[in-house]
């Protein structure tokens, strides 16, 4: 029965002092992470088979590939027409005049020149004494 050589090291890898991981062995010491070098255990790696690197949740690398963005869909919306704003060469910033903020409106107009209403028994509103009406808490 031979010993596996540790992936990392390459040194010989006994079983009471190795772990699996991507179907290679590692000493529990050399099963770090391939960029920052933190230790990682089995429940918090991430693994990469194609290239036998092992990754720390942090700097796992992305799988992009599912983001279709070479697809055809997208290289053809990509290369589509733009449509042209209209307008968009006269745009004026200002004229220095007061802005007209919808208070033409004939609805607005109605509203500021109606009555105002009173509110009843304002005056007789006390705050804090307890003369509002409500029976004293005993």
């Amino acid at each position: 029965m031979s010993n596996a050589k540790c992936h990392a090291c390459g040194k010989t890898a006994y079983p009471l002092e190795s772990l699996t991981a991507i179907d290679k062995t590692f000493h529990k010491i050399c099963f770090k992470c391939d960029t920052c070098q933190t230790a990682i255990n089995i429940k918090n790696f991430k693994g990469d088979p194609k290239a036998g690197k092992v990754y720390c949740l942090t700097h796992a690398p992305i799988d992009r590939t599912s983001t279709g963005g070479d697809s055809v869909q997208t290289q053809s919306a990509l290369k589509a027409p733009k449509k042209q704003a209209e307008g968009l060469g006269t745009a004026q910033k200002g004229t220095g005049e007061t802005p007209n903020v919808g208070l033409d409106n004939l609805a607005t107009q109605n509203a500021l020149k109606a009555p105002k209403a009173v509110a009843e028994s304002l005056g007789t509103v006390h705050k804090g004494d307890g003369a509002s009406g409500a029976p004293a808490a005993q």
